[in-house]
């Protein structure tokens, strides 16, 4: 791989990084919008509706699942890289202490911090839809 196809697979890595902090962000922020919306609406409106926050909470968690699979999977590839001869990716690697020639996994606690999220952007859910007094 060149120089060139190098930056572009960067470029590729970022933007799945970009998408992935809107989406991660912007969600929890939409469920709360949509849970004040439907605060007036009946049980079985409500639940209608939170049903369908899980499912986009779920989808949520598949994307940042498979967003971390994809990035340790290139910076492994990176490595390999850097460990058949390029330069740019040794540099790389070596700038920001990642080992040369070896398979690059999450670590432990990125894993169960994902988990964590999942759960509590489930319970939060169904507490807004179902639980939550929003009068004052």
């Amino acid at each position: 791989m060149s120089d060139i196809e190098l930056i572009g697979f960067m470029q590729g890595n970022r933007e799945l990084f970009a998408a992935w902090f809107l989406v991660g962000t912007l969600m929890p922020i939409g469920v709360i919008f949509a849970a004040y919306m439907f605060r007036g609406f009946d049980m079985q409106y409500r639940a209608a509706a939170m049903v369908s926050a899980l499912i986009g909470v779920l989808m949520l968690a598949f994307f940042t699942n498979q967003t971390q699979t994809v990035f340790f999977s290139q910076l492994s590839s990176l490595s390999q890289m850097a460990a058949g001869g390029s330069e740019t990716a040794k540099n790389i690697m070596t700038m920001t202490g990642l080992p040369i020639g070896q398979t690059i996994s999450p670590p432990g606690w990125m894993v169960g911090l994902s988990i964590v999220q999942i759960l509590i952007n489930l319970v939060l859910t169904v507490y807004l839809f179902v639980l939550a007094k929003w009068e004052k």
